[in-house]
């Protein structure tokens, strides 16, 4: 019977590992990428640019809602020479996806004030944000929005 009892055992195992190997792994909670949304925009907003650099991807591609494009350098010198300041951005009807379970995908309504040169500037845009999990931490990979008449 220690034999029998031994096999089944092994064949138990080797069942689970199997079927462990063909899951893919779960995604983490929306409210996790929302939470790390809502701390960008306090950066942004407070004005912290250090902090906001370290959750910016070194790959950053930042689509501004009038159509011209940066990378991770020039977003964060704008707001460091203040060329651009935000002011104000509240995100509503925001809805979280995943592609994979490292990349999160965030749309949804912004209203914001900014200051861009000399300019204050007040609008509604529709964004998409990607985040991207990297080494454990999440990271803003990509905002690209378009301004609502």
């Amino acid at each position: 019977m220690s034999r029998f009892h031994s096999v089944l055992t092994v064949c138990i195992a080797a069942l689970c590992v199997a079927s462990l190997a063909g899951q893919k792994p779960a995604a983490p909670e929306p409210n996790i990428i929302v939470q790390r949304e809502q701390q960008r925009v306090k950066y942004l907003v407070s004005g912290d640019i250090d902090r906001l650099a370290q959750m910016t991807s070194a790959t950053l591609s930042y689509s501004h809602s009038n159509g011209s494009m940066d990378g991770r350098e020039k977003y964060l010198n704008d707001l460091r020479i203040r060329q651009v300041v935000f002011r104000s951005l509240n995100h509503r009807d925001v809805a979280v996806r995943f592609v994979t379970p490292q990349v999160a995908i965030l749309n949804g309504l912004s209203d914001i004030e900014v200051k861009v040169g000399e300019q204050d500037l007040r609008m509604t845009v529709r964004f998409t944000i990607v985040y991207v999990g990297r080494n454990g931490d999440w990271l803003f990979e990509a905002w690209q929005s378009s301004r609502l008449p």
